[in-house]
């Protein structure tokens, strides 16, 4: 009798332990996956951190850093040029569609979806706000 419970004193042990080292591992899994510490989270972070990068790693001198720092700039500007011209574009597309299904619905289901599209409007300016 005394075996027995030993045994199963040693396999409820042996359960709890890799069910443990299960959770310890997925965990670690998924925050390796998930989260980037490293990553910058402005624009002024990402430059900094690309202009330090390229000190240590290409020894750029002060000269060239200026340069590139010209560089990055232009490509901001460049970048911000073609944004501000692509989003008539794609409000246009986004309210040709709206008005395509709109034109699929009934009168009941045209209201309903409007304040359908007002109450998702409201939810994305409230996550929008959140993340400045």
């Amino acid at each position: 009798m005394p075996r027995s419970r030993f045994s199963a004193v040693l396999y409820l042990f042996l359960v709890f332990a890799s069910g443990i080292l299960v959770g310890v591992v997925s965990y670690r899994l998924y925050m390796t996956k998930t989260v980037n510490a490293n990553s910058p989270q402005t624009m002024a972070e990402f430059r900094k951190r690309y202009l330090s990068e390229m000190r240590v790693k290409v020894k750029v001198n002060d000269a060239q850093v200026a340069a590139v720092v010209g560089l990055l700039d232009d490509a901001k500007k460049k970048f911000d040029d073609l944004h501000a011209q692509e989003t008539p574009l794609h409000d246009k597309i986004q309210a040709d569609l709206i008005e395509s299904i709109r034109a699929q619905l009934t009168d009941q289901q045209k209201v309903a979806y409007d304040a359908w599209r007002i109450e998702r409007e409201k939810a994305k300016a409230r996550a929008d706000a959140a993340k400045k």
